[in-house]
């Protein structure tokens, strides 16, 4: 019976994905960077930078990212991209490639000088990605 109760609680806390820092995170391969242009600063642009969540829940899958409706990375499970765009308003939308479900995400975030912006992507345990800002 306590193998059953450890096995429910495993099975439980494998669906939840965590929260990485940009610290923790590792940078997305170049082979995934779908607007090469979009990672290198340029003047008069501001850092987004993109997260995933680390953990088992959609794991199989990348997730695409896309700012303005360019395709700009697909993130595995613990990567970030990091993009330089206009300074202004922009529209970053999330959604998962290949056989995952998920759907998608949007958020709109305001890009200023010299301010990071950061996102997070999140799994639910239903298997929704969300979208939100994020702190750290």
């Amino acid at each position: 019976m306590h193998w059953l109760a450890g096995f429910v609680l495993l099975s439980l806390t494998a669906c939840a994905t965590t929260p990485v820092t940009v610290n923790q995170a590792t940078a997305v391969p170049v082979s995934r960077i779908l607007a090469p242009q979009l990672v290198s600063q340029a003047s008069h642009t501001g850092s987004l930078v993109v997260k995933r969540d680390g953990g088992f829940m959609g794991s199989a899958c990348t997730i695409r990212v896309f700012v303005d409706a360019v395709p700009v990375a697909d993130l595995g499970p613990s990567e970030k991209v990091e993009v330089f765009v206009a300074l202004g308003e922009h529209s970053v939308v999330v959604t998962s490639n290949g056989i995952c479900g998920g759907g998608t995400s949007e958020a709109a975030v305001v890009i200023m000088p010299e301010r990071q912006r950061i996102l997070r992507i999140a799994s639910g345990q239903s298997g929704d990605i969300f979208l939100q800002p994020s702190a750290f």
